[in-house]
């Protein structure tokens, strides 16, 4: 693919993929945030990211960012120059990992997994590097081997994702918005919260109505099936704390994200739904009509799959859209 999916991502070394209020407030302390600046250019800040590195001092307004941190952000007002991380398809339109951000307006640093220029990112003069975090103090689509060369051009956040609930991931990003100078009480913000809070309920009332079906998150691939373990991604930690009845692997490998499952076994986990990756390149129902083991699944035989994103970018905007399609899902499948 020319945006590698966050399984393949990680198999290199196994797979990985590859409500705010009380919950929020908590993880904007855990976040460090502490300043109490008004938002806007200029201005000091104090922040430690989940590494447990401060950073203090002039506020910093020349970010980069991976693609789904850049398009958090976005929605909470910060504008990143550069991007890195897959942003654009093979024909030419943007990733739906990049949300709103505007490509005409940022510089990008490298599509694919393992690429990022060096010397456009020094060119950019950047104040600030912003990514997510799977796997302990590795920055993600930061190539390992460049890794110490590019963290002496500027500092970095990162933030972990493993085992949190994706509103404390919203949270994390919108406190990280906040000490850049955001204004996150602004009147979209809001309007965007509320959506959110509304699509969050009827998802509620949707996997309540639909608790007696069993539901599997998956990533397919040529060689093999990956059945998602629902604590380890924020969305389907959410998920099944919104009461949906997701199965758990048996089985999880050594990341903790996923247990491999040959095609052989693919059905080990029988399953009235699917979830299956819809990332730029997974494998879709489209992609997998002509695996047999695929179309005796019995989830599959039903017609009952939903196309979903485990990189969904934190903000409230990119959340509601995915939670009122897994809500639109789930009520159809319910009643049939």
């Amino acid at each position: 693919m020319a945006v590698t999916p966050l399984r393949n991502q990680l198999s290199r070394r196994g797979f990985l993929l590859g409500t705010a209020g009380a919950g929020a407030l908590a993880a904007l302390t855990a976040c460090g945030y502490q300043d109490d600046k008004a938002a806007g250019g200029g201005g000091t800040w104090t922040f430690t990211d989940d590494r447990g590195r401060k950073l203090e001092g002039e506020r910093p307004t020349r970010i980069v960012a991976q693609v789904t941190a850049a398009a958090a952000l976005w929605d909470f007002g910060v504008r990143p120059i550069g991007v890195f991380g897959p942003s654009k398809l093979p024909d030419g339109k943007p990733d739906p990992q990049v949300g709103a951000v505007d490509l005409n307006t940022v510089t990008s640093l490298g599509n694919v997994w393992g690429e990022f220029n060096y010397d456009k990112y020094v060119s950019l003069n950047p104040q600030l590097l912003i990514s997510v975090m799977y796997l302990p103090d590795e920055l993600w689509y930061v190539p390992k081997e460049q890794a110490p060369q590019i963290d002496k051009v500027a500092p970095s956040v990162g933030l972990q994702l493993k085992e949190i609930a994706m509103p404390d991931g919203i949270a994390k990003f919108a406190a990280l918005a906040k000490a850049l100078g955001a204004d996150v009480d602004a009147p979209a913000v809001t309007q965007a919260k509320a959506a959110y809070e509304r699509a969050n309920a009827e998802f509620a009332a949707a996997a309540k109505k639909a608790s007696g079906l069993k539901v599997l998150a998956v990533s397919a691939a040529k060689d093999a099936l990956w059945a998602i373990y629902p604590p380890a991604l924020p969305i389907t930690n959410h998920l099944t704390k919104q009461g949906l009845h997701l199965v758990v692997p048996e089985n999880p490998d050594s990341t903790g994200f996923y247990e491999q499952l040959s095609w052989e076994n693919a059905g080990r986990y029988p399953a009235d739904v699917i979830l299956y990756d819809n990332r730029f390149g997974a494998l879709t129902p489209n992609d997998l009509t002509g695996n047999p083991t695929w179309s005796q699944l019995p989830a599959v035989k039903a017609g009952r799959l939903i196309g979903w994103n485990s990189e969904t970018p934190f903000s409230y905007q990119r959340y509601t859209e995915l939670l009122t399609t897994l809500t639109t899902g789930l009520t159809r499948f319910a009643g049939a």
